[in-house]
């Protein structure tokens, strides 16, 4: 099931991006991990995690459907993983996300290392091997 949330960015003229919240608002007082699924997936990708109270209660999770996934859409046909990577850094600013954890699957741990790529000093990288 796709995100049922979604924010509007200005990269490629304007998406509307899908993403799943936590909580009801970013907790500064808490870490922030970023999550992007993998291919033909959405962020129910992550319904374990949003689903662990001890995770929730310690990290504020954000997870994020790339361009061609889930709730998310563009105006543009043609997009890269750098697109990608831009539209959820500007999800992160937009939410009022200083810095954050990034985690990716299978292509979305593509993504995440452009996130740290294009702003070392907003996104840390973890990976997973799924």
């Amino acid at each position: 099931m796709a995100a049922k949330t979604t924010i509007k960015v200005p990269h490629l003229g304007g998406i509307d991006v899908g993403y799943r919240l936590s909580g009801e608002r970013i907790d500064a007082a808490k870490p922030t991990v970023v999550l992007i699924n993998s291919m033909c997936t959405t962020s129910s990708l992550f319904n374990d995690q949003f689903n662990s109270k001890s995770l929730t209660d310690a990290v504020n999770l954000l997870a994020i459907e790339p361009l061609g996934h889930g709730a998310t859409s563009s105006v543009a046909e043609h997009f890269t993983y750098w697109d990608t990577a831009t539209m959820a850094l500007q999800v992160m600013e937009a939410l009022g996300v200083d810095k954050a954890f990034a985690l990716g699957t299978s292509q979305g741990g593509w993504m995440v290392a452009r996130m740290a790529l294009l702003a070392p000093g907003k996104v840390c990288l973890a990976h997973s091997t799924l």
